[in-house]
């Protein structure tokens, strides 16, 4: 039988590999047999994310949930069409790793040293800002800067900060290299099953297309259930994307996602980020999530 022909063009914009789900499917068909012609594109950092999906570059957006909340209480009309990966008490999903020589270990040794984190109010920043407040550390007094994941190794490497916050697949890539070492598991120190990542797009694609969202959706919950029962074949497909070294890839877990967010789960990053003084005004949750 001839495959289905793919109809529809969607262009989804990610700035990780951690949605085995949406990685999975191009490779293994999961899209072209519903009609999607999905094209998935790489964006070096989340806060570049908002603006592509307002510029029409792309159609969906993979971001960190305080990206999107940032986005929302900067008056850009977004919503949430599906989860994605969930924080989790898994050593491997979210470390801090320090430069080899730094002596990091506790909260207080981060006062004053130079932090890269994926995004400046991404989702591995805020974590890491929740945690130092936890610990009694003002975060106002480490000096955070913006690195994509992919270069975190060298910017290590060449010394010029003293610490980096990484998720799977980049921090393995980093531990390898000998650069670092691991300084803290925060998976260790935060809740888990909240949505650390959320597919995005804007209120009005989204009124547009909603038969095509409901086919997307499926197609994810088919390459969740394969990334579960076929871990190996998954790592090749996302490594399509995330191009590390195969040795360092067969050693990466499969992120935990949920595709099913709830709105209690988003208000925890919305009490969390008000916290942090990250955003000014009360966002109703329920209002955001398309169903």
């Amino acid at each position: 039988a001839l495959p289905v022909r793919a109809e529809t063009k969607i262009t989804v914009g990610s700035a990780g590999t951690a949605s085995s789900a949406l990685f999975a499917g191009p490779r293994e068909g999961f899209f072209e047999k519903r009609g999607l012609d999905v094209n998935i594109v790489m964006i070096r950092l989340n806060p570049d994310l908002p603006p592509a999906l307002i510029g029409g570059s792309i159609d969906i957006a993979v971001m960190t949930t305080p990206t999107f909340f940032q986005a929302i209480d900067g008056g850009l009309d977004l919503v949430v069409l599906a989860g994605s990966s969930v924080t989790a008490k898994k050593p491997s999903d979210q470390i801090v790793i320090a430069a080899d020589g730094t002596n990091i270990h506790t909260a207080q040794d981060y006062i004053g040293r130079k932090v890269g984190v994926p995004g400046i109010g991404a989702g591995m920043h805020v974590l890491f800002r929740y945690w130092l407040d936890h610990e009694g550390v003002n975060p106002g007094k480490i000096d955070f800067v913006e690195i994509s994941m992919p270069q975190m190794r060298d910017t290590l490497a060449a010394k010029t900060i003293d610490a980096v916050v990484a998720v799977e697949p980049f921090a393995s890539q980093i531990l390898a290299g000998g650069k670092g070492y691991k300084a803290l598991t925060l998976s260790d120190e935060i809740p888990a099953d909240k949505p650390m990542v959320l597919y995005t797009a804007t209120r009005a694609w989204a009124d547009q297309h909603g038969k095509d969202i409901a086919v997307f959706r499926d197609a994810l919950r088919e390459g969740l259930s394969f990334s579960g029962t076929q871990p190996d074949k998954t790592r090749e497909d996302i490594n399509i994307y995330a191009k590390l070294p195969p040795q360092v890839m067969k050693t990466i877990e499969i992120t935990p996602q949920v595709l099913d967010t709830q709105p209690q789960e988003l208000a925890w990053w919305s009490d969390v980020m008000k916290r942090q003084h990250m955003l000014t005004k009360d966002i109703d949750a329920t209002s955001l999530l398309v169903k």
